[in-house]
């Protein structure tokens, strides 16, 4: 096959949604074990498809695998059943967010969904050998109540499960100074977080993700063209999370002639792919690598420097980062040979 070395290339993945990810069969066993019809359209309910509007549209695909995540058993297969897709790509290390808040609706405690994901993460690593860790996200559709108390919650879990912080969520009427308080709270807990900022064309988000003190961005599409900005994140080490099939469907850009992956490495950017949501985007690692190479202009070189570059701004111990780039050197050394 054309590329085939991008099969072999040792990957990681920062921004991967556990609800945007579950698999269309754990949807349709769950509903038939609970007696309900099963939609005429069950994967059109859960997949953007090409012809997504916007990111509002692209939202709705989580209401239906919400259902599934509202218990223990549920919470454990959708994770099991992640790492074992990222274990089929070569990835190495894997950092998987969740909004808690949004796994309490069947009756759940915190602790209880907390237990359930780590033990579907100590079952899936046993299995695949992929290092995963957690993000907790906080949401901007929820309240400021809410969100200190499910950080107040997820702070004893704090690195035993997760390993950094988020607030994510439509950027669209729900600006980002209404959540102060929450990163304030973060920075005292000395927690390191990232923050979905720049998604849908709010530039001022990426400049207060800046200030609140992230250490990475997600998506970060509004700040191309703005050389300063780039020149602040690119000084202060900040990462940005590229996601782009996800970004095309909710029209963030819309086609790779207009993407910034390539002003982005042009820029000095610490950069790298992710697949935002496997399940309502329709893609994985491999795929968005894919992509970029052969209609995104990446070169193979590119390739390994956005490998490295997750590794960088991961929030993985340095023993998995070494570990990561000795097998990347490694792969380019033979490769050369």
């Amino acid at each position: 096959m054309k590329n085939d070395w991008i099969d072999r290339l040792p990957k990681v993945e920062l921004h991967c949604h556990l609800d945007g990810s579950v698999h269309p069969r754990r949807m349709l066993d769950y509903l038939q074990s609970v007696g309900e019809a099963v939609p005429t359209d069950l994967e059109g309910q859960m997949f953007a498809g090409e012809a997504c509007a916007s990111l509002t549209e692209y939202l709705r695909c989580f209401t239906l695998p919400l259902r599934l995540l509202q218990t223990e058993a549920g919470l454990e297969r959708a994770v099991i059943d992640l790492l074992e897709d990222a274990g089929g790509e070569n990835i190495r290390y894997m950092e998987i967010r969740f909004a808690p808040n949004l796994h309490l609706a069947g009756g759940l405690t915190y602790d209880q969904v907390f237990q359930a994901v780590e033990r579907g993460c100590r079952e899936g690593m046993a299995a695949t050998g992929v290092c995963c860790r957690f993000i907790a996200c906080a949401l901007r559709t929820d309240s400021e109540e809410n969100n200190l108390a499910m950080l107040e919650a997820a702070k004893d879990w704090f690195p035993r499960l997760f390993c950094a912080a988020d607030l994510a969520g439509n950027e669209n009427g729900h600006p980002m100074a209404d959540s102060r308080n929450y990163f304030r709270r973060v920075n005292q807990l000395g927690i390191p977080f990232t923050v979905h900022a720049g998604e849908t064309g709010v530039r001022e988000n990426v400049h207060l993700a800046l200030d609140y003190g992230a250490a990475r961005i997600g998506h970060g599409i509004a700040m191309a063209g703005d050389r300063e900005l780039q020149r602040q994140c690119r000084e202060a080490g900040v990462g940005i999370e590229l996601c782009p099939t996800s970004n095309f469907q909710t029209r963030a850009a819309r086609s790779w002639a207009g993407y910034p992956l390539r002003e982005y490495l042009d820029a000095g950017l610490l950069a790298t792919l992710n697949t935002d949501n496997r399940t309502v985007s329709r893609t994985d690692l491999t795929r968005e690598y894919r992509r970029a190479v052969e209609e995104g202009g990446c070169t193979r070189a590119d390739a390994f420097a956005l490998v490295r570059g997750g590794v960088t701004m991961s929030f993985a111990s340095e023993q998995v980062k070494a570990a990561i780039r000795s097998e990347l050197d490694g792969m380019e050394l033979t490769d050369r040979q």
